[in-house]
């Protein structure tokens, strides 16, 4: 397996995983500051997030917001998200990022275990959205 950066060229095989995940497809390019890794079996896509590069202006420091984590059903409890994770934990450090945030819906039982696992806590706030498209 190999964590690499979004191509194109995996694009077809990311949209197969985030319909399986979330039902949805990528249709548009992130930021230039945004991250997107993918972990790779054999030109497929088993492993996703993408990484948000904020600026907390309060604080002046950088941070990193994670979305869309998800593995394919098929190739789970394989330590797919843990080392994408251990990825991103090596980039935060080269780029000076001060934390990590993330939300997560409370069914995703397996993924707070991982995410306790890798050190995360629980903050006690609520995630709020208006949405206008």
């Amino acid at each position: 397996m190999n964590i690499v950066r979004y191509d194109s060229r995996y694009l077809d095989s990311l949209n197969e995983l985030l319909d399986l995940c979330f039902q949805l497809k990528k249709v548009g390019q992130t930021s230039e500051q945004d991250i997107e890794l993918l972990a790779v079996i054999d030109n497929q896509v088993v492993g996703y997030l993408v990484l948000n590069l904020l600026i907390d202006g309060v604080r002046d420091v950088r941070y990193f917001h994670v979305n869309y984590v998800c593995t394919h059903p098929d190739f789970r409890n394989q330590h797919i998200a843990t080392k994408m994770f251990e990825e991103v934990f090596v980039l935060s450090k080269q780029m000076e990022i001060s934390y990590l945030e993330l939300t997560s819906n409370p069914k995703r039982i397996a993924a707070h275990h991982l995410y306790d696992k890798l050190g995360f806590q629980i903050r006690e706030t609520d995630v709020f959205r208006k949405e206008f498209i």
